[in-house]
């Protein structure tokens, strides 16, 4: 039964989850062979709990959809250059910065796909080890087993699916005279947490987690191989609403650890109808464990970690908040040189390019007092209060200067305001590439007349990928190059390659972009985005990449974080109990729990094969870790040793377990660069 593309309401998925399973229950009495007797508490029947479990799996009511978020792609720049173990394969989106000219082909290229660990659980979320199901004792009788393991099944699919309590419970109740050993409410079947000890806290409910209570369970769980004897803390700081007609919001400290592929959990959470009132207040338990640890380390499993804060990553307004200076509006507002702003329509512009720069010092020693509004408690932890807050280019650049640069075109008041014949021509060219674009992107392009509504990886799509390709010749020479100056900085800032022998060009190109950009549209834009660009290579010089200080990936896990939440009372406490009572953190992101295996998908018998290939199996779909590769448009143009075509088919070897295979990959017989300013492509 397959409901993935409709909407119900939990009314309508209860009654359907309960009459499919019914219905399934009663399949299993009229089939002799697919159930067995028991003579335990007298004769009942008993349906194979894997296969029951299937059938649960097939009946559940879900919405993939709803779990496509913004941050869904991990990796925004390599999305279309992937490497298939010692080979680089790169996807070439057709809308990226090169020219790839009709000609004729050079033939067929046999590229090897090597051997692809599929036991491998890249990705997924971490099981503590307290909630684990208990092991069976090893004396108890086979009906035990299955119930045990039946119990830990539905216990899973229901906080993977995050089931509401009460169809659980209608659910526990149909199951519960086959198999009697089964819980009859949901709260004992998820081992809910009856009394959770929320605070009141600077105006707002509060719960701590503890940084080494995550920490604990991550290594626990034994998902990642941890070598190293530092853990290096990311921490996120950030407000997200929890209802439209609600001025309820959610406001956790989120970490995550570098060496662990960034996995990210919330270590405190806060709910109230406003950001926290006073930061000391909101942020007191976390500084005092990171003083602890600092000092101390973290043990575990008899082996001793340092623990180091690495960086904050927030967008202006919170970052103003923790570190208790000017907001973004404020005259003395920017974060790494000292200027006093200019009043101008309404807004603050930063005009000065070469004032000079904060230090770590001068902010302890309030060198700008203006700067200031209050002492930060993060000075206690010996922080770098300037060079240790990233400027997240997600929120500067992706929702910050693309968002002004397109409404300049669509509705300023400046004489490069854009035709609605031209915002036309570019929003059909932006939809007719639509089947073009790989599925690694996590959203396709849209028309610009919904530009405001475009998400922030929409945003990014349009500067890195398709802005460059659809903008061509649409728009004045000046605006254009204007333009592709910001695209090729950020995607050099973003590449891990090249972002270390390019930053020096980036500083100075981005200095270029924003004064040109103020003859261009007016002095009166350059306001605390704008001007923030000319540091960004900062934060590649200490960082590298820029993605690997972005807040893309805790903007994932916050609206994961909000679907959590049932109903309007006591949110802080339905978060706390959802997140206690999960057998892992994987269920807050369905995506990342399924694929992890390489598959090959859609077997074919349709050619082309060569004749040395000809003992091997067709496919049209290669599904691996981190990459997608099809022989449908879209998905089939990639670039292998430095030659650019298209996947024509897909080969694997005979032998059922062998993960070894083959590419048959047309190539591009003409390909040229397809800009030269203000560097070849």
């Amino acid at each position: 039964m397959d409901m993935n593309n409709k909407s119900y309401s939990d009314r309508t998925k209860y009654r359907k989850i309960a009459a499919q399973v019914a219905k399934f229950v009663q399949e299993a009495q009229d089939a002799d062979s697919d159930y067995s007797l028991v003579s335990a508490s007298g004769l009942r029947i008993e349906q194979p709990s894997d296969q029951l479990v299937e059938h649960l799996s097939d009946a559940v009511v879900s919405d993939d959809t709803e779990l496509q978020t913004d941050a869904a792609n991990m990796y925004p720049l390599e999305s279309c250059m992937h490497q298939l173990d010692d080979m680089w394969v790169d996807t070439v989106d057709t809308t990226q910065t090169r020219d790839v000219c009709e000609g004729q082909t050079a033939g067929f290229l046999d590229a090897a796909i090597t051997s692809v660990d599929i036991e491998s659980n890249d990705g997924q979320f971490i099981e503590p080890a307290e909630w684990r199901p208990r092991a069976v004792d090893a004396e108890s009788d086979d009906s035990d087993n299955e119930d045990s393991s039946l119990q830990d099944h539905l216990s899973n699919w229901a906080s993977h699916y995050n089931v509401s309590q009460v169809a659980v419970t209608d659910l526990l109740s149909i199951l519960h005279p086959y198999h009697p050993d089964l819980p009859q409410a949901a709260k004992t079947l998820l081992c809910t947490k009856r009394k959770v000890e929320v605070k009141m806290v600077s105006g707002g409910e509060y719960y701590y987690f503890g940084l080494s209570y995550w920490l604990k369970s991550v290594l626990e769980s034994g998902m990642y191989e941890c070598a190293v004897e530092q853990l290096t803390i990311h921490v996120n700081i950030d407000g997200i609403p929890l209802f439209r007609s609600s001025l309820a919001c959610l406001w956790p400290i989120l970490c995550s650890v570098e060496e662990l592929e960034g996995t990210v959990f919330p270590v405190a959470i806060y709910c109230s109808n406003q950001k926290p009132k006073f930061v000391d207040d909101y942020m007191r338990d976390f500084i005092d464990e990171m003083l602890y640890l600092k000092q101390f380390g973290f043990s575990h499993n008899g082996k001793l970690y340092s623990v180091k804060l690495r960086c904050l990553i927030c967008d202006a307004p919170a970052r103003a908040f923790v570190k208790c200076i000017k907001p973004h509006t404020g005259y003395n507002c920017c974060e790494r040189c000292v200027q006093h702003g200019e009043w101008m329509r309404s807004r603050i512009l930063l005009l000065d390019l070469e004032a000079p720069l904060r230090t770590n010092a001068s902010f302890i020693s309030k060198f700008d007092p203006g700067h200031h509004v209050a002492v930060s408690p993060l000075t206690e932890l010996q922080f770098g209060m300037v060079t240790d807050f990233p400027l997240d280019y997600m929120h500067l650049v992706c929702l910050g200067v693309i968002r002004r640069i397109i409404h300049q075109w669509t509705s300023g008041q400046h004489c490069y305001k854009l035709s609605q014949g031209l915002l036309s021509a570019i929003s059909e060219r932006l939809v007719s590439i639509q089947p073009f674009i790989s599925r690694e992107f996590s959203r396709k392009p849209r028309s610009l007349s919904e530009h405001k509504l475009w998400k922030a990886t929409e945003l990014r799509l349009f500067l890195i990928y398709t802005g460059p390709v659809i903008l061509k010749g649409l728009l004045a020479p000046e605006v254009y190059s204007n333009f592709l100056d910001l695209s090729v900085a950020i995607r050099i800032l973003l590449t891990p390659d090249l972002v270390h022998c390019y930053v020096e060009y980036c500083s100075q190109l981005l200095k270029y972009f924003v004064e040109s950009f103020c003859n261009l549209y007016g002095k009166d834009q350059i306001v605390y985005n704008v001007h923030s660009l000319i540091h960004l290579c900062d934060d590649a010089r200490q960082f590298g990449a820029l993605d690997s200080v972005s807040a893309f990936r805790f903007e994932s896990f916050l609206g994961r974080l909000v679907k959590l939440v049932r109903r309007p009372q006591q949110p802080c406490a339905q978060v706390v109990r959802r997140l206690l009572e999960r057998p892992s953190l994987a269920t807050l992101d369905v995506k990342h729990s399924r694929g992890h295996h390489s598959t090959w998908k859609k077997p074919h018998m349709e050619g082309p094969v060569t004749l040395t290939l000809k003992h091997c199996r067709q496919f049209k779909q290669y599904n691996a870790q981190q990459y997608f590769m099809s022989t449908s448009e879209g998905d089939n143009c990639f670039s292998v040793m430095g030659r650019i075509g298209l996947v024509k088919n897909i080969l694997r070897e005979r032998e059922d377990e062998s993960e070894n295979g083959w590419v048959l990959f047309e190539e591009f017989t003409v390909v040229e660069s397809f800009f030269s300013d203000p560097l070849d492509s």
